[in-house]
């Protein structure tokens, strides 16, 4: 959601999906009665939410079958009003797929309004996150000068220093970045 989103949506602050249920259901613990409509890449995550939605209790849960994908090839197929606004991340090389010319995100270190996500050059951080082309030269693709101290050095330090290291997926969070 950071960056492409529907026009009005609530877009939870989280880093995965999975930490968006338990949210959804704290935030709307006291509106079970009312209708909920989700959406996701490709409708996937967003048909097992909903059932997970309805186990705790909500009533009148939707999603949008064949998620933004669908629903922008839909749109644009029936010559229908677009009310998704920027880029859909995706799941694969392409990390995303552009649905409006809005660039609603900024670079994460810089501000700039920028929406291409990219991964830390720095192969023990690999942190994902947004990086315009002028913090992309001035760090030469790392997300900062911690990591880009650390690829500057030769393979071999680089290898001594990730032995051991597990990062699983990181995902950039403004939190961590005290932005």
């Amino acid at each position: 959601s950071e960056v492409g989103h529907f026009q009005g949506a609530w877009c939870p602050d989280v880093d995965t999906f999975r930490d968006q249920l338990p949210l959804v259901v704290d935030e709307l613990a006291d509106q079970k009665d009312k209708t909920v409509v989700m959406y996701c890449t490709g409708g996937i995550r967003c048909e097992k939410a909903s059932a997970y939605l309805k186990h705790k209790g909500f009533k009148d849960v939707y999603h949008l079958e064949g998620g933004i994908i669908k629903y922008a090839r839909d749109a644009k197929e029936n010559g229908l009003e677009n009310k998704f606004i920027g880029k859909n991340f995706v799941f694969d090389e392409r990390l995303n797929e552009r649905i409006t010319e809005d660039v609603i995100a900024g670079c994460h270190l810089c501000g700039e309004p920028f929406d291409d996500h990219t991964n830390c050059k720095n192969k023990a951080c690999n942190l994902l996150f947004i990086q315009c082309p002028k913090c992309a030269e001035k760090y030469t693709g790392t997300c900062s000068t911690e990591c880009q101290t650390i690829v500057a050095l030769p393979e071999e330090e680089q290898r001594a220093l990730r032995k051991g290291k597990d990062n699983g997926v990181r995902i950039f969070s403004k939190g961590r970045f005290g932005k």
